[in-house]
């Protein structure tokens, strides 16, 4: 059975132009590699390192179809192997990381992009000049808005009385429906002292 199939997809190969072109485009680390070695033979005929050669007429010696062979090959290989794959590595290590080991809390939640469990920093200076650092979390993030009727301010920021800070309803936005998940929740306060 070996043979049989191994004589059918020589055939294929040898008389088949449309397969021989397929499998030759996905055998693309070879394709890398000779065309590499072809343009190092140019760029390095006299011994001098091709990495650290920026020499314009040298590059001008190699012919359009290799480089652009060159260039084809390995824009393939990185859009079709090389970067999903690492995608998928790294993703694979950070899921495993935050679900079971319980460790890269950042890396990990921030690559799930969840719309919901934000949290944000508010600064304060007060009277002494003491900053206040307030931790401030949302649970849930609503989806849908209407304006607020408790909503005290101006339209134009400029011609309010009172600063935003001190309104009891600073933002002229509120969620369609009250509930508790949209309630921020300080989740940690600081006090750092002028000296």
């Amino acid at each position: 059975m070996y043979e049989w199939v191994s004589s059918t997809f020589s055939w294929l190969y040898h008389e088949a132009p449309f397969l021989k072109s397929t499998l030759s485009i996905f055998d693309l680390p070879s394709t890398i590699g000779t065309m590499h070695v072809e343009m190092c033979n140019v760029l390095c005929s006299d011994g001098t390192d091709c990495l650290y050669s920026n020499d314009f007429l040298r590059y001008r010696q190699l012919g359009r179809g290799t480089i652009l062979k060159y260039l084809c090959s390995m824009a393939l290989y990185y859009v079709i192997f090389a970067v999903p794959l690492a995608g998928n590595v790294c993703g694979s290590w950070l899921h495993i990381s935050l679900n079971y080991l319980r460790c890269q809390y950042d890396e990990g939640f921030s690559s799930l992009r969840m719309e919901h469990w934000k949290n944000f920093l508010r600064l304060h200076i007060d009277e002494e000049g003491d900053l206040e650092i307030f931790a401030v979390g949302l649970h849930r993030v609503p989806k849908r808005w209407r304006k607020d009727p408790d909503w005290n301010g101006a339209d134009d920021t400029t011609t309010s009385k009172v600063p935003s800070w001190k309104m009891k309803n600073p933002s002229k936005w509120t969620p369609w429906r009250s509930r508790k998940k949209f309630t921020p929740q300080m989740i940690d306060y600081t006090k750092i002292r002028k000296e």
